[in-house]
């Protein structure tokens, strides 16, 4: 196989960032502004400035006022009403004590930030930014010299003895296979979102998937189960929502799990859809609050996305007041483990964004934003960026060049390209959906138990048989076989750790396990590959060392 005819490029880098979404982006512009001479090189499976989250629908940020509120303030707040006191709060307290730097940085990047800032919490508000807010940042980051590739996917990373070297990977145009040596590498790749949910569905976890083969530590991957309330007519998420839940029998149910409003959507209100229709009284509703467009437009000053949304709502709309609602799996997995740097358990590979909110572990109990905190994501993704890109600007400084081992390359490239030459086989799509299937449904993934996991877990066996009969008819295709062995993988540590936890912490719900605990599961579940199994270990929470204490451990 290795003889087979393609085109190869051979790439070298300073900083080789995978993903130009937003956290690759602010990742390159921060590197090169602590390291004006980096090389550094961006390199995207679909477009730069486009990929990602931030431009696809969200386009808000968490803005926090520093001037009447301290980050130990924030961390009482989520530490005992979002995290639960599974978080690190010293990655949280930087997090916001860096806010208006942020902003500020964003607006030296080209990005227009309102001046208009919308409660959202008790400490929190929310900033509406436009959807070209990834474009203008790809701009700032061409005029300083970061050299971008677009339609090239990373499929896997090269190391020796726990230090990157780099990376390898393929056009998804023409299949011409690349290899990049790299001093650091900073994995910019997104999510797992199981290429279900609209807006969400772009991150396949391949990034994940990568980091797992080269023997990144994982953590949290049992908090890959976020879900959102969708309207059934068109399947458009419907924020805030769940404010406003009525069964058939026209009884407000959001009064059963809330008591007030909240600023994001929380596992209790899907586990009250799931009791709702499991008792008979559905199909569950939402009563849509009067809409004022011409208010929505004066808060949000959006012009680019406002057109969208405006056709985007009449079409869910139309003339219903009530609406059923339906719940949908976004996922959101985003569990490669980093420290308070953004660094991986591999020396010189960081990871920003999407990819690793919850393994950074600042989240605490839910998975990666919104985190029931609206605006977090984007923000969290430029705090990532910008920390692990001058964290590797500086760590390039100390490393040589290296060679990189032409056997490993010839090794990774014949797994690469195996799905398109094998003669026959299955459609990706076929895993996809067998994915999904097991997942998406709320009692395999929201609220869950030990009987539930066990006949996932045993279909997702029969799942995984079928990845090495994957077969692909062009590079597109290619790149579908990558994406679906890796949700096949990311299903597998979601699962396997959601048996592993037994308790109910924060959005994690197990039906059997009612309460949280304390006194046995303020640990974190680690997931690493060690030598192609896929191993589970524990490391406690030191919550000893931060501010806010847990209550007294029964």
């Amino acid at each position: 196989m290795e003889n087979f005819d393609i085109n190869e490029i051979h790439e070298q880098a300073d900083i080789l960032i995978v993903g130009g979404g937003i956290a690759g982006l602010s990742a390159a512009v921060s590197a090169k502004e602590k390291n004006p001479d980096a090389d550094v090189l961006i390199v995207e499976k679909q477009t730069t400035g486009y990929g990602g989250k931030a431009n696809k629908g969200g386009g808000v940020l968490q803005y926090f006022d520093l001037e009447h509120i301290s980050p130990e303030d924030f961390i009482q707040y989520h530490a005992h009403s979002v995290g639960c006191y599974l978080g690190d709060q010293d990655v949280m307290k930087k997090y916001v004590g860096m806010n208006n730097e942020m902003l500020d940085r964003m607006e030296q990047w080209g990005v227009t930030i309102p001046k208009k800032r919308i409660p959202t919490g008790p400490m929190t508000y929310m900033v509406g930014i436009d959807l070209n807010v990834t474009l203008n940042v790809r701009r700032t980051a061409e005029k300083m010299g970061v050299r971008i590739i677009d339609k090239v996917t990373i499929c896997d990373f090269l190391t020796d003895d726990n230090k990157v070297r780099g990376a390898v990977g393929y056009s998804i145009v023409d299949g011409t296979f690349y290899t990049f040596n790299a001093k650091a590498v900073i994995l910019a790749s997104g999510s797992q979102n199981y290429k279900f949910a609209p807006m969400w569905s772009n991150g396949r976890g391949d990034g994940i998937a990568a980091a797992y083969r080269a023997g990144a530590k994982m953590r949290n991957t049992e908090f890959g189960n976020f879900a959102q309330l969708y309207k059934k007519n068109t399947f458009q998420e419907d924020v805030f929502c769940e404010n406003h839940m009525y069964n058939a029998l026209g009884e407000n149910v959001t009064k059963n799990f809330r008591r007030f409003p909240e600023a994001d959507v929380s596992a209790s209100a899907i586990r009250e859809w799931y009791e709702q229709m499991s008792e008979g009284k559905g199909p569950v509703y939402v009563k849509i609050p009067p809409r004022d467009e011409e208010l929505m437009q004066k808060i949000w000053d959006r012009p680019y996305g406002i057109p969208f949304w405006t056709a985007d709502h009449a079409k869910a709309a139309g003339k219903d007041k009530e609406m059923e609602m339906v719940p949908g799996l976004v996922a959101e997995q985003s569990p490669v483990k980093v420290n308070i740097d953004m660094e991986t358990s591999i020396d010189g590979m960081y990871a920003a964004g999407d990819v690793s909110y919850c393994g950074s572990g600042a989240p605490g109990a839910v998975p990666a934003p919104p985190g029931r905190n609206r605006g977090s994501g984007i923000l969290n993704a430029v705090f990532a960026g910008i920390v692990s890109g001058e964290h590797a600007a500086d760590y390039i400084k100390e490393v040589d060049n290296f060679t990189l081992d032409d056997f490993e390359i010839t090794r990774l490239k014949n797994d690469a390209f195996a799905p398109l030459l094998r003669p026959s086989g299955l459609d990706p799509e076929e895993v996809i959906s067998d994915v999904q299937n097991i997942l998406c449904p709320v009692e395999n993934s929201i609220f869950m138990s030990e009987s539930r996991l066990k006949i996932a877990l045993k279909k997702l066996g029969k799942v995984k048989e079928k990845v090495s009969q994957l077969k692909a008819d062009d590079y597109h295709q290619m790149l579908y076989c990558h994406e679906a062995e890796s949700m096949v993988l990311c299903a597998e540590m979601q699962l396997r750790a959601s048996m592993m936890r037994k308790e109910s912490r924060g959005w994690f719900l197990r039906e059997d396990y009612p309460m949280m605990d304390n006194k046995n599961w303020l640990e974190w579940i680690i997931v690493q590959n060690k030598d192609g199994e896929m191993t589970f270990d524990t490391e406690k929470v030191p919550v000893e060392k931060y501010d806010v204490q847990p209550p007294v451990m029964m």
